[in-house]
């Protein structure tokens, strides 16, 4: 063998050590679950929760949960003055609503609603699961003949089936 070609041999060798050496460095083979967004939606009687998400960044005590879509399921001819939604957890302090909006029901004429989120930050140790379990809204209304009400909706992934299918296999 000739000597250029042992260098071009040891060229692309030694390139190729260098490459793997620095993909092992820089693009680490573990998953760090500390990470997630998840989205998630909830159907009661009266009401639909829909494009509730919830994001934890894993550094510090950023976190943050987006906006929802409030919709009403029966006649909206029915309900008068302000409709309030409260975002409860059990991550922390559960007795005690995470977030509350409200908004006038006249709203709902034109469709359903989006309302701002909740602003809490679960606890990054707390499972997909247990998120999901202690993840809920009370929404209080009046229907025209001055009648109060409300409602719990429990809220549950919302992904595409298989998306689903793959997270209840990690989490489960």
């Amino acid at each position: 063998m000739s000597l250029k070609l042992k260098n071009v041999i040891g060229i692309i060798v030694i390139t190729n050590l260098l490459t793997f050496a620095v993909v092992k460095l820089y693009f680490p083979t573990t998953i760090d679950h500390t990470q997630y967004l998840l989205k998630m939606s909830g159907q009661g009687e009266e009401w639909e929760i829909t494009n509730y998400q919830l994001a934890w960044l894993g550094v510090g005590e950023h976190g943050m949960s987006g906006s929802h879509t409030v919709a009403f399921l029966g006649d909206v001819n029915d309900l008068t003055g302000k409709v309030k939604v409260e975002v409860y957890n059990f991550f922390k302090d559960g007795e005690r609503p995470k977030g509350t909006s409200t908004f006038n029901a006249e709203r709902l004429r034109d469709g359903p609603v989006k309302v701002g989120g909740g602003g809490f930050y679960p606890d990054k140790n707390l499972s997909i699961k247990d998120i999901e379990k202690s993840t809920f809204m009370i929404i209080y209304w009046t229907t025209t003949g001055g009648e109060q009400h409300q409602e719990t909706i429990q809220m549950k992934l919302d992904y595409d089936p298989q998306i689903v299918s793959d997270i209840k296999s990690v989490i489960d």
